[in-house]
């Protein structure tokens, strides 16, 4: 395996058509329940896109929510959806002893399925107690409920109950052939490549989706992308997407303007971005209003002044 710090330039790729998770906002309204209405609006905005919606997914969204919201906002975008494969966050959640409850987990997955979506298993508290031989045993268990499913690396400071489960776990998991991905999200470019590498030495099939903010230009060395981004600009994305499969020289300035963008949403601190992500859905015109989770805190007025300029440059004003 080459080193992290070898320049990455064998991983290049241009002409590949990344595959892009278009995760879709979960707007509220000020009472503290869902904006269904908005969440409706949203879910058409990416749908619309050659991305892939994804619902229950990302920190501070599907951790934030009951499992009936979640059932609620699964129902919601099967039936708007109409058979188009999609992508839904599934959390393995304590039982009544307080210990981890696969029955509980295994019929989440089993609603999942019923609306044709991919399973996406999340960091969760009970999960993250698990060893990294008990989580890839359970993972190779739910390849008994459902064809096709995937799975998070996420870290403590990312994800809430996230676990950095390192390249060994990563390598067990190509052998999984239910197992059609992983949502990388250490916000790391090194582990990144380094897994890309070893998808491509041994299952080329297999699907490394980024979801480092901090890299937004990570497809041009073979990932795939599940940006939170996506929530607020899934249209650019998507142009992103097209250009560096049609090998354009435009893609390079597409890149540095979601760069400028991201930067912004997702600085310090970064429970605040759900906020920034509703503040830019607002300033496009795609919402209403910002309210996001009464949990969640917000970024202050003054930081309009940052994102007009940075949405103006990316052309979707």
């Amino acid at each position: 395996m080459a080193m992290l710090e070898d320049p990455p330039f064998d991983l290049l790729c241009p002409g590949r058509r990344p595959t892009g998770l278009g995760v879709v906002h979960l707007p509220f309204q000020t009472d503290g329940d869902p904006d269904w209405d908005g969440f409706a609006h949203l879910l058409g905005r990416v749908a619309v896109t050659p991305l892939l919606p994804a619902i229950n997914l990302g920190p501070g969204a599907a951790d934030l929510i009951d499992a009936s919201t979640r059932a609620e906002i699964l129902a919601t975008a099967g039936a708007a959806l109409g058979g188009s494969t999609f992508v839904v966050g599934v959390r393995a959640e304590p039982g009544p002893d307080g210990g981890f409850d696969p029955s509980r987990l295994a019929g989440v997955v089993a609603g999942v399925t019923r609306h044709g979506a991919i399973p996406v298993l999340l960091p969760s508290p009970a999960l993250g107690a698990l060893g990294p031989d008990e989580y890839v045993g359970l993972l190779s268990w739910m390849g008994e409920w459902t064809e096709r499913l995937l799975a998070v690396e996420g870290p403590p400071e990312r994800w809430p109950g996230g676990r950095t489960r390192g390249i060994d776990v990563f390598s067990a998991l190509l052998e999984n052939r239910a197992c059609i991905g992983v949502i990388h999200a250490s916000w790391r470019r090194g582990p990144e490549w380094d897994r890309l590498r070893m998808r491509d030495d041994r299952r080329s099939g297999f699907q490394v989706f980024s979801a480092n903010e901090h890299a937004v230009d990570q497809v041009m060395f073979g990932a795939d992308h599940a940006l939170d981004l996506a929530a607020a600009v899934p249209d650019a994305l998507a142009d992103r997407d097209a250009a560096w499969e049609a090998e354009d020289p435009g893609v390079i300035e597409r890149h540095d303007a979601l760069q400028a963008l991201s930067s912004l949403v997702f600085r310090a601190p970064v429970e605040a971005s759900r906020h920034a992500l509703a503040r830019v859905l607002f300033l496009r015109g795609w919402l209403p209003h910002d309210v996001v989770h009464p949990d969640l805190p917000r970024r202050p007025p003054s930081d309009d002044e940052l994102l007009l300029p940075a949405l103006d440059r990316l052309g979707v004003l």
